[in-house]
C-alpha cells in the first residue's frame, strides 16, 4: 500500500473505531448499512469503509449509500475522511492492502448472498484484520474453516448477526485476539508452503542429477 496514505489515515483516524466491508456486492449493501446504523447507536464515531468487489458496480453502490443519507467521503476523488464522515467509499479494490491495515475488523463480502463463492480471507488475516464472513464461501471454504477453527474468523448470516459480531469486536482486545489468531494461521500456512517448495526443488535436483 501507499505508505504516506497509511500514515496519514492512521493519524487522522487515531482513536476512532473503523471497520471495513470489502469485496461487497450490491445485494449486500443494505445489510451492511443496516448493521452500521445499529453499531452507530452504541459508537457514533464509527467509520465504515466500503470497497466493492468490482469497479463496474461502484457507481450503483455509491448511489445506494448516498441515497441512504449517510455522510460519505469519496476516496477516489482525493477526499480524506474527517470527524463528520460516516462512510468512506472507494470504487476500486486495488488498494485493499491499505484498508485491511487500517481496519481492525473486516467483513469479507461476496459471501452473504449465493452465487459469488466468497473471496480469499488469507489477505486480511495476513494484514492484521479480524474476519467476518457470510455462509456462501465455497471457493475458499478450506481457508475459512481453518481460520474459524483458530478463532480468527466468525460467520454471520444477515444484518442482525453482523451487528452482533461487530458489537463483540468493538472491544479492541477481542479484535486483536482474532487478528493474532489469523496471522498465526497464515504464518503456519506459509511454513508448510515453503517446505513443499523446498522438497519439490530437492526432488527436481535429484531427477536432474540422475538423468
Amino acid at each position: 500500500c501507499n505508505t504516506s496514505d497509511l500514515e496519514e489515515l492512521r493519524a487522522t483516524l487515531a482513536g476512532r473505531p473503523v471497520w471495513l466491508a470489502a469485496h461487497l456486492q450490491p445485494q449486500e449493501v443494505k445489510d451492511v448499512l443496516n448493521a452500521y446504523r445499529a453499531v452507530m447507536r452504541r459508537s457514533y464515531r464509527t467509520l465504515l469503509v466500503i470497497v466493492p468487489d468490482s469497479e463496474s458496480s461502484a457507481p450503483a453502490m455509491r448511489k445506494q449509500i448516498e441515497n441512504d443519507g449517510l455522510r460519505t467521503a469519496l476516496w477516489d476523488d482525493g477526499t480524506f475522511p474527517d470527524e463528520n464522515t460516516q462512510v468512506l467509499f472507494t470504487g476500486s479494490p486495488d488498494e485493499l492492502g491499505l484498508w485491511y491495515r487500517i481496519a481492525p475488523v473486516s467483513f469479507v463480502g461476496s459471501s452473504l448472498v449465493a452465487g459469488f463463492g466468497g473471496r480469499d480471507p488469507l489477505e486480511p488475516a495476513a494484514l492484521g484484520s479480524a474476519i467476518l464472513y457470510g455462509p456462501s464461501v465455497r471457493r475458499y471454504l478450506g481457508s475459512y474453516t481453518r481460520l474459524a477453527k483458530a478463532g480468527a474468523a466468525r460467520i454471520v448470516k444477515d444484518a442482525e448477526s453482523l451487528t452482533s459480531a461487530l458489537m463483540v469486536l468493538s472491544a479492541p482486545d477481542q479484535a486483536a485476539e482474532m487478528a493474532h489468531a489469523g496471522w498465526q494461521v497464515v504464518s503456519d500456512t506459509a511454513v508448510v508452503s515453503d517446505s513443499v517448495i523446498a522438497q519439490s526443488h530437492a526432488l527436481l535436483d535429484t531427477q536432474k542429477a540422475s538423468a
